[in-house]
């Protein structure tokens, strides 16, 4: 995977080079490949519905 920050400009993809304008979208890319993000969203995703149900059991309760 290459290194480096890439930069969107009106629909183009080019390497950041310089000082770019204020309506240009940076990015760089991960060292990761897509499994490895999607597992660790899934991973997110599951911990948050899991925080956000005991907490509702929590406030069930004291109601």
């Amino acid at each position: 995977m290459s290194t480096g920050v890439f930069v969107s400009k009106n629909g183009r993809v080019s390497k950041a080079v310089g000082i770019q304008p204020k309506e240009a979208l940076l990015f760089a890319p991960l060292n990761k490949n897509s499994s490895q993000i999607l597992r660790e969203q899934r991973t997110a995703m599951k911990r948050n519905n899991k925080q956000i149900k005991d907490r509702f059991a929590q406030a069930s309760k004291r109601a």
